[in-house]
């Protein structure tokens, strides 16, 4: 664990720390610089450090995790097109197998923790294409509101216990866009990753 790492009180830091993810935070930074090919996306890097987490306490609990199958649990258990009841029984098999479900799920991270970590932790820095007006603007939406986290999580914490009933907690602030033709609402992210709103999408004209 480099040294950053290893000082990081940050919710990417202390989960990579719990579950012995030793040097994961460079990793992630290689990856979104795209320093061994294609530049992964914060979104990417998010389900990315999440499945590890999955991995690593699928292994401490001594599940066999075969060839493709840490992908669909971590699908069974976080994408919005899985139905209620897939969902129910893939929780139910990982319980039977010892697996702490609500714990994990409590441990994963969101996009704006990752950009906290690569950006306030390890001081990690993704310079955008000049031309790449949308990586630009992602990178400053997603730096603001990685401050806004901050700024709430800290005068939260001042509050928790006496004017406000709280013990643990994570902020997570999250910016989302409505198209007024159609009325879809996105993440501002998505939005973006996605190239614009469905009815506006080529395959939809």
């Amino acid at each position: 664990m480099s040294a950053d790492e290893a000082t990081c009180n940050c919710k990417v830091g202390r989960v990579a720390s719990e579950y012995g993810l030793g040097e994961i935070g460079e990793e992630l930074a290689s990856l979104w610089r795209g320093e061994e090919g294609e530049s992964y996306s914060l979104r990417d890097l998010q389900h990315y450090f999440n499945r590890r987490v999955l991995e690593a306490e699928l292994r401490s609990a001594n599940v066999e995790v075969l060839d493709g199958e840490l992908e669909n649990t971590y699908r069974l258990l976080t994408d919005d097109d899985v139905s209620a009841g897939m969902r129910t029984q893939a929780m139910g098999r990982l319980e039977r197998d010892g697996v702490d479900v609500e714990a994990v799920e409590k441990d994963f991270v969101s996009h704006q923790s990752i950009h906290t970590h690569l950006r306030e932790c390890l001081g990690a820095e993704k310079d955008p294409e000049p031309a790449d007006r949308v990586a630009s603007t992602q990178s400053t939406v997603g730096s603001l509101e990685a401050r806004t986290e901050k700024i709430a999580a800290n005068n939260l914490e001042r509050l928790a216990g006496e004017e406000v009933s709280l013990e643990g907690f994570d902020v997570i602030v999250t910016t989302h866009v409505t198209c007024d033709e159609c009325g879809r609402r996105y993440e501002f992210g998505d939005l973006l990753d996605d190239g614009g709103c469905e009815c506006r999408l080529p395959q939809h004209a």
